[in-house]
């Protein structure tokens, strides 16, 4: 049997990464090649990750690291002093000695993981950039160490549909330029990352595909979602995107008038999803979401859906929605992909390359460019031309849909030819 370890997985209370895992896995299943394969994904949020996915879930780096005690310096710390230095003589023993060493039960699972691949594959997404010259420089590396591991155990290692930069600093465009040198494969979910890596000259081959998260299939939860006949229904996600307090207030000060003008203007009912809630990580749109609600000043109109739904669930909810106002990019996808018209609130090229991959890029505005009236003018233009964006979309989405579905079939592709002819997978 084979073995396939997924790494750089982040939480399953982020709707969008889980989608992402979720709808590796549907590509992976469907490939003649990896189709049977045993599948073990490395995670962030382990433990609180099991048993959110239909495959075995292990720590990662990440999740080992804080679970140490003490602030962030010192896990960064613990990261460069213990695991990173840890880890590779680890790997090395085990590569040229078949030697394991005893270590901690979370590390040794990691590691063992590692040692029994046939090959890695980092999860799709947009992890590998960085906002600072000095902040985030470990993140990076951690990043970069959980599948390069794969190389340093001489298994080939996959690049699922990626969006890489920007970077603050050259030299952190050229640590992940030099990482990539050593992969198998490097897909791009969109042109900007295509266009980015075609200037790096990489020696592994760049494919374009799109994001896994257009295979999500979509579940009605159980909860009541009523609407008024007539009534015009906006979905929207906010989130914490600015370090520097006055630009993050700015930006839901503009929100908040926003939907005051949604409400007023177009009598319109306001549905905020959350679709990240990881409080432990500071990464919780439900806090954002409730500041934005009580300066926006719309009870009866404006309404935070709270429950504890998967991302499935998210993206059925999506799909209810009249028009959707995202800054989460995978809440966009969700709608989109569902048929239901988007706005766009880019917080990096990311998102203006997957709505150009459905032809409605000028349907996206960049965060650092935001103000209510701007945000209103593109709505009501999205209102006018509505009947022509969805006509777009449903041309459109069989593309994407079957350039993210291609993902996985490129990887297991490329794995079998690369194999010699007769030899065997690691054994089970």
């Amino acid at each position: 049997m084979t073995h396939v370890l997924i790494t750089n997985a982040y939480s399953t209370r982020n709707r969008g990464d889980a989608a992402i895992i979720l709808g590796m896995l549907e590509s992976l299943r469907r490939t003649a090649q990896l189709g049977g394969a045993e599948v073990v994904i490395s995670s962030a949020d382990h433990p609180a990750d099991q048993g959110g996915y239909p495959v075995q879930v292990i720590p990662s780096f990440h999740s080992l690291m804080s679970a140490t005690r003490g602030g962030g310096r010192l896990q960064c710390l613990y990261f460069l002093v213990v695991l990173l230095p840890a880890s590779l003589v680890w790997a090395l023993l085990q590569r040229c000695c078949h030697l394991q060493l005893p270590a901690p039960s979370g590390f040794r699972t990691l590691m063992r993981a590692y040692a029994a691949a046939d090959l890695v594959i980092a999860a799709g997404g947009g992890y590998l950039y960085t906002t600072s010259r000095v902040n985030g420089n470990v993140m990076l590396l951690i990043h970069l160490h959980s599948f390069m591991m794969g190389r340093v155990l001489g298994k080939p290692v996959y690049l699922y549909a990626q969006s890489i930069g920007p970077f603050a600093a050259r030299y952190q465009e050229r640590l992940v330029r030099a990482a990539l040198r050593g992969v198998r494969l490097v897909e791009a979910r969109e042109r900007w990352t295509a266009e980015l890596l075609a200037r790096w000259g990489l020696a592994a081959p760049v494919r374009e595909a799109a994001d896994a998260a257009f295979l999500l299939g979509a579940d009605a939860p159980r909860i009541g979602l009523r609407r008024a006949e007539g009534t015009l229904l906006v979905g929207m996600t906010v989130r914490r995107w600015y370090r520097e307090d006055d630009r993050q207030q700015a930006y839901e000060r503009a929100m908040a008038t926003f939907i005051g003008q949604l409400v007023e203007e177009h009598h319109a009912k306001i549905v905020l999803l959350p679709q990240v809630t990881v409080p432990s990580k500071h990464d919780d749109d439900r806090l954002v979401a409730r500041r934005v609600l009580d300066l926006a000043g719309h009870p009866e109109a404006a309404r935070l859906l709270d429950d504890d739904l998967a991302a499935n669930e998210i993206k059925w909810v999506c799909g209810r929605m009249d028009l959707f106002v995202g800054t989460r990019m995978h809440s966009n996808i969700f709608a989109l992909s569902m048929g239901v018209p988007v706005i766009a609130i880019a917080y990096q090229p990311k998102t203006v390359g997957i709505l150009e991959q459905l032809g409605l890029e000028e349907f996206a505005i960049s965060i650092d460019d935001l103000t209510a009236g701007r945000l209103a003018a593109l709505f009501g233009r999205l209102r006018r031309e509505e009947t022509m964006v969805r006509e777009t979309l449903r041309r459109s989405l069989p593309a994407v849909c079957e350039a993210a579905e291609r993902a996985g079939r490129l990887i297991a592709e490329d794995y079998a030819a690369s194999r010699p002819a007769g030899a065997a997978a690691t054994s089970s």
